[in-house]
């Protein structure tokens, strides 16, 4: 059961490689390339996760601190890091479309490995407590983490795409950062506001929708313009 979940960690990223392979004929390679950036994001986000929570801040504000953080550490610091990554990723004679899934398929992998990270360590403190493992929930977080991070780095990918058209749109990097962190803030509960971390993975593919076809309208207005 324990490799099943560990497989399941990884099979959207591996059903949207093969996916996007296949349908949208993007080149294995590149793919190879969108995963291993994506798993470069996931060291120095991790180190910055690991020694930034301790940060005696705000103490007697719990809640205030826990958004703070999710929108400092989660929302700007991981949202930087990605879209600093995504500039590398293959982009030259594809469409806004194909340069978007590429960058779908990173934040996938970022997700991916955060998923996994998160099941072993629920693991380890169920078979600590001599509990059984509540699976069901594990991979409701999985996906809708999976979710966050496509949407947050597809919108990346858009800001990167804008900046090259000119003018930079700095509004889309600033709803992934905000997306991502009212995400992450929400998640964090264990009561009943945890599910208001579903709006906004709703809002998240509303907004990637939204900035695609604002961004695409921008090159298709500079091709017009150039010719």
């Amino acid at each position: 059961m324990v490799y099943l979940g560990i497989a399941l960690c990884f099979l959207p990223l591996i059903i949207s490689f093969v996916l996007f392979a296949c349908v949208f004929k993007i080149k294995v390679t590149h793919e190879l390339i969108a995963i291993l950036l994506g798993l470069a994001a996931v060291f120095p986000i991790s180190v910055i996760q690991f020694f930034l929570p301790g940060l005696p801040i705000l103490s007697g504000m719990p809640i205030l601190k826990s958004l703070l953080k999710s929108l400092f550490i989660y929302g700007l610091i991981e949202e930087i890091i990605k879209m600093l990554l995504v500039i590398p990723l293959p982009h030259k004679n594809y469409s806004l479309l194909n340069f978007l899934l590429l960058s779908f398929l990173m934040g996938l992998a970022v997700g991916c490995f955060e998923s996994l990270v998160y099941f072993l360590d629920k693991l380890q403190i169920a078979n600590s407590r001599g509990a059984s493992l509540l699976y069901g929930q594990i991979f409701v977080r999985i996906l809708s983490s999976d979710l966050i991070h496509m949407t947050c780095t597809g919108l990346s990918a858009l800001f990167i795409t804008s900046c090259r058209n000119k003018p930079k749109n700095f509004l889309i990097l600033l709803a992934a950062i905000f997306i991502h962190g009212f995400y992450d803030f929400f998640a964090g509960f264990h009561n009943g506001l945890r599910w208001f971390a579903i709006p906004v993975i709703l809002l998240g593919i509303v907004e990637c929708r939204i900035k695609y076809s604002s961004v695409q309208n921008l090159c298709e207005d500079r091709l017009t313009i150039f010719y």
